[in-house]
């Protein structure tokens, strides 16, 4: 189903483009095919949408979102169009669950996107410090990490959305960074281990997005 979304969603892509992005740089790290995952730091609404869609002209892999359950307008609505919508849905009482169900997404050469940071973040000097699920499942996969940088206006409703890349003309700016591959390990990792594969994550998307990353303090 993600496939047909995104088929009958790319007439509108060049559309999309030529309103909300000013420039696009690095679009030839991403890979060809699946699997992988799209690591980015997250400021508005558009980010990933743009994202998503300028992965699939290039390569025609659908994009899977992680996100909340209550993502499209609650948890009752969400749900049953979770695969319709290519997203994937993280129960709080059992958030470890999602992990599992990326798994089975780049099982099948598809591709996640990830912003580790959690939620959006209007600091445009410092991303959030950098959630640990991404490592977990680069440790588990050992698929190629594309980090991901969005430059643009925070957007947090569709009013904005209109507002601020239709009638002010305001643009972004999207870059993709190399490829990292983390190396898959079968044996039990240590906290500081996550914090490490974490960080080096959240170095690289602020290098693509402008931005410092906190890092970890390991003593904790």
């Amino acid at each position: 189903m993600p496939r047909t979304l995104y088929s009958l969603l790319r007439p509108l892509f060049s559309i999309t483009r030529t309103l909300f992005l000013r420039s696009v740089e690095g679009i030839e790290n991403i890979p060809k095919q699946g699997p992988f995952i799209l690591a980015g730091n997250h400021v508005s609404i558009p980010d990933q949408w743009l994202m998503a869609m300028l992965s699939y002209t290039h390569n025609g892999v659908p994009v899977w979102f992680v996100a909340r359950d209550d993502y499209w307008w609650g948890p009752w609505w969400t749900k049953p169009l979770r695969n319709k919508l290519a997203t994937l849905l993280i129960d709080w009482r059992t958030p470890s669950n999602i992990l599992r169900e990326a798994e089975e997404v780049l099982r099948q050469n598809q591709a996640i996107a990830i912003y580790p940071e959690g939620t959006r973040n209007s600091d445009s000097r410092a991303l959030a410090l950098g959630k640990t699920g991404i490592a977990r499942l680069a440790l588990t996969t050992g698929v190629p990490i594309i980090p991901v940088g969005y430059e643009g206006p925070m957007i947090t409703n569709v009013w904005e959305v209109f507002h601020e890349f239709v009638f002010k003309r305001n643009t972004a700016t999207l870059r993709f960074g190399k490829p990292l591959t983390i190396e898959a390990r079968q044996e039990p990792v240590t906290r500081e281990d996550l914090y490490k594969i974490t960080d080096r994550i959240m170095i690289e998307i602020g290098n693509v997005s402008g931005k410092r990353a906190r890092l970890h303090d390991f003593a904790t």
